[in-house]
């Protein structure tokens, strides 16, 4: 791992107080959104998240999975899971987004809404 990649990722623990790895998979739906993470297994739904929630996905863009691992009052921290490493770090704040590429294609990750402790985030998958 680049130190670049170390040093954000401490800081973002710092920041936004991020505890360890994140837990069982917990979310609901936003009005209008889908039900539950096994929706977003394409890597095309929306979620609003209350805590730390791992997402599985079936890796169409390179994507493994991704972490949400933290949600704080002015931005949520995400992870992306890759098959052999390659792991990404995402910090986006209300209305932000952050883009995952890998040669197989991209996993955009959008936050739609935030409030303390709740985020209603969209992912969407394009080919490579």
């Amino acid at each position: 791992m680049r130190r670049s990649t170390v040093a954000a990722a401490l800081f973002t623990a710092l920041v936004l107080g991020v505890a360890g790895p994140p837990a069982t998979a917990w979310a609901q739906p936003p009005a209008g959104g889908d039900t539950d993470v096994a929706a977003c297994l394409d890597g095309n739904c929306t979620l609003r998240v209350t805590g730390p929630v791992n997402i599985p996905l079936d890796g169409r863009a390179g994507a493994t999975g991704l972490s949400v691992s933290s949600i704080g009052p002015f931005a949520v921290a995400f992870w992306v899971h890759r098959t052999g490493g390659g792991d990404g770090l995402g910090v986006v704040g209300r209305a932000g987004s952050v883009r995952f590429t890998s040669g197989s294609g991209s996993l955009a990750v959008r936050v739609l809404e935030l409030d303390p402790g709740a985020a209603v985030i969209e992912l969407s998958t394009q080919p490579g």
